[in-house]
């Protein structure tokens, strides 16, 4: 059961994060074709970009999932594991509901605490955050092995 646990985690994992890297890097190419490099030297940008890109991040999740039943993560790497649609459901709601507080948090220490505190946060806490929060829903989510119960009829062999 363990080893299930620890297989499903990482296999969340590792999709979560690179679906996640492509959002990313998709909306950076289009934010930078659209406005060149002044944004670069905004710095409550830099500040709050993040967190504004993890909060259209879990928007567009939801919408995606909740107005048209589809699931991003297992459109792009369900193939490979066998999981029920409400088990890619519940995982998809789970995560949105991580990339939203890792939004919030950043939100917050972008505007409360000093900068400093702000880019350890950024280097450290934020990946830690993600890779935690992700490998503990892939956790709570393995489902134990059912056993086979055999249908075959009991023969009588007392008389």
């Amino acid at each position: 059961m363990i080893k299930r646990r620890f297989s499903l985690a990482f296999s969340l994992l590792w999709r979560a994060y690179v679906l996640h890297f492509m959002w990313g890097f998709l909306l950076a190419v289009v934010l930078v074709l659209t406005f060149g490099t002044r944004m670069i030297s905004i710095r409550n940008l830099l500040l709050y970009g993040p967190s504004i890109k993890l909060g259209l991040f879990a928007l567009l999740l939801v919408i995606l999932e909740a107005g048209w039943r589809v699931n991003l993560l297992r459109a792009v790497f369900g193939g490979r594991l066998k999981r029920s649609p409400a088990e890619w459901r519940t995982y998809v709601l789970l995560f949105t509901l991580l990339i939203t507080t890792m939004a919030t948090l950043n939100a917050l220490l972008a505007f409360f605490a000093p900068v400093n505190a702000w880019y350890v946060y950024k280097l450290y806490g934020g990946p830690l955050l993600f890779a935690v929060g992700v490998f503990a829903i892939g956790w709570t989510q393995a489902t134990p092995i059912t056993l086979e119960v055999s249908t075959a009829p009991i023969e009588n062999t007392s008389a």
